[in-house]
């Protein structure tokens, strides 16, 4: 029977394995100019949040990155369907998985609110289980 150490390192090679990467292939896609205002709400949050060490906020020209432990959010414009887009991601590690959900605005503002509203939850996941460590 493998060892505790042994199954622990297997489950954490299986569970980098199943996450799908939710960011873009290619650095030199140039900013749509209408995401340009979640990218700069994005760079203010970032600003605002930078000594919660557990939340990491990826601004890049064409998407923002949020992550959180095994959460994932990411928001970008989609010029085809002339909508901004997101998904979030997290392993379901209880059914052995991962849980994906995509999202969809019309306007940058409805993509900004959805933006720092993801964040505030993440920020008290973070609060909550800063808050667990002390008791």
């Amino acid at each position: 029977m493998a060892t505790i150490r042994e199954r622990l390192r297997e489950a954490i090679e299986m569970e980098a394995a199943a996450r799908p990467a939710l960011t873009r292939t290619s650095r030199e896609v140039p900013s749509p100019p209408p995401f340009a205002p979640v990218r700069e709400a994005a760079c203010q949050l970032r600003a605002e949040l930078e000594g919660i060490h557990d939340l990491r906020i990826e601004v890049e020209p064409d998407g923002v990155r949020i992550a959180l432990y095994d959460k994932e959010l990411w928001f970008t414009y989609d010029p085809e369907e002339q909508a901004f887009v997101g998904r979030e991601a997290n392993t379901a590690w209880m059914d052995g998985g991962l849980r994906e959900e995509s999202f969809k605005w019309d306007t940058a503002e409805a993509c900004t609110d959805a933006m720092i509203r993801a964040t505030a939850r993440y920020v008290s996941l973070i609060r909550a289980m800063a808050a667990l460590r002390r008791v």
